[in-house]
């Protein structure tokens, strides 16, 4: 009776590991969620994802690569459907602030603006696609707000 029972118990562990695979292997997204929202990721455009000091990289089939702030992660699960319904990585730039430097990573030309809180540009520069670093030290530590293109976002100079 025990070897029924051990023998039953085995084939229900394979067969909830195999049904478990083949369910994951349906989902087509990733979905990351970020301070300010989330964005869903075709799997199928994801040929691998790696960790810097920063950030979180995926790379793309299409050779390009996508750095997510670590700061800003929040979630990550896959999913049938996308939740923002769109197939391929935003392209709205990821900006990040560590060690009085800024980086900006973007896919096509566009100007970082660096506000402080009373709404004076302190700084601007002309970024080109991929990432751009805007070194803050000189500046004094607290908030200031970026602009790159559309997207804005608020920073910490530490």
């Amino acid at each position: 009776m025990k070897k029924m029972k051990a023998l039953r118990n085995a084939l229900m562990a394979l067969l909830l590991t195999v049904s478990g695979t083949a369910f994951a292997d349906s989902y087509a997204y990733l979905t990351i969620g970020q301070t300010g929202g989330e964005t869903s990721v075709s799997v199928s455009d994801i040929s691998r994802i790696t960790f810097d000091s920063s950030n979180m990289v995926l790379h793309l089939a299409n050779g390009t690569e996508q750095r997510l702030p670590l700061a800003s992660l929040s979630k990550m699960f896959f999913s049938e459907t996308g939740t923002n319904g769109i197939a391929a990585v935003s392209t709205q730039p990821t900006i990040s602030m560590k060690d009085g430097v800024l980086r900006v990573n973007i896919t096509e030309p566009s100007t970082v603006t660096v506000y402080d809180m009373g709404g004076k540009a302190v700084r601007k520069v002309t970024a080109t696609p991929g990432e751009t670093e805007v070194n803050l030290n000189g500046m004094v530590k607290g908030v200031y707000i970026v602009k790159v293109g559309t997207e804005t976002k608020k920073v910490m100079n530490k």
